[in-house]
């Protein structure tokens, strides 16, 4: 069926800017509208109108990362009014477009220098569900805060709950900046770190890193987990940091370093 959605995807990034019906794709494609409706909804999980819509919005914040003004793109991608586009973008991202276009700016990311302080409270705790916005700013900024919900805190919640892993949160004066991810495979007593791509900076990261880490090892044994491991890219600068914090080459495949640490 790649050839059906190929059609369908041709037709509508062609007409992504401009107002168009079903019975025109229907027809562009070669269907009754009825049969495309329902062939594509089959292939695709969504209606045709909520498949344009999405592709709609992606484009439009697209414009606003580039910085584009709001009312702008949604003009440009046929929304008609203000508070519909804000709808339909919040439903998708998970953030209104001012949100979005304020994370963009770099005005919400406080970077970290102020984990200098010598006075700063340094909290290593499970991610929840309010760390979004933190999450959103400091650690998973390429995604939407949608995803971050669906993909990255209420899986870690439930791994947690289910002890097959946990994900854990370095909160800084209130605001989280780190995360250490781990995923317990059922079969096997190891656990693996992933998506975090921790270099030595030289400053307060480094402190919240160890503490992570340290956290960390406690919840593993809590799981009975013997080992961790943590997959880096061979000659990464990732590599050199997480030997540092006592992990040692367990072995490689020429592109990957899998590096472990008994717990």
């Amino acid at each position: 069926m790649e050839e059906f959605i190929n059609r369908a995807d041709g037709f509508i990034a062609e007409k992504l800017c401009e107002e168009f019906s079903l019975e025109e794709i229907a027809k562009y494609c070669g269907y009754s509208p009825f049969h495309f409706a329902r062939k594509f909804k089959r292939e695709t999980g969504k209606t045709v109108m909520e498949y344009v819509r999405e592709k709609r919005i992606f484009a439009s914040a697209e414009m606003i990362k580039n910085g584009c003004g709001i009312c702008s793109a949604a003009m440009e991608y046929c929304f008609e009014t203000h508070s519909g586009f804000t709808r339909a973008f919040a439903s998708v991202f998970g953030c209104c477009p001012r949100e979005y276009a304020a994370h963009c700016s770099g005005k919400n990311w406080k970077g970290y220098d102020y984990l200098n302080s010598e006075n700063s409270e340094i909290i290593i705790r499970s991610v929840r569900l309010d760390d979004l916005n933190d999450l959103w700013e400091n650690v998973y900024s390429a995604m939407t805060p949608k995803e971050i919900t669906e993909v990255k805190i209420i899986p870690s919640m439930e791994r947690e709950k289910n002890q097959t892993g946990v994900e854990l949160a370095g909160s800084v004066d209130g605001t989280v900046v780190m995360t250490l991810p781990m995923i317990k495979p059922f079969w096997i007593p190891m656990g693996f770190l992933f998506d975090n791509n921790y270099v030595i900076t030289g400053n307060g990261r480094d402190e919240v890193m160890k503490r992570l880490l340290e956290e960390m090892k406690i919840r593993c044994r809590e799981m009975r987990i013997l080992s961790l491991i943590s997959p880096q890219k061979a000659g990464s600068e990732n590599v050199r940091a997480f030997k540092s914090l006592g992990f040692r080459e367990a072995w490689s495949d020429g592109e990957w370093v899998y590096l472990a640490m008994s717990v």
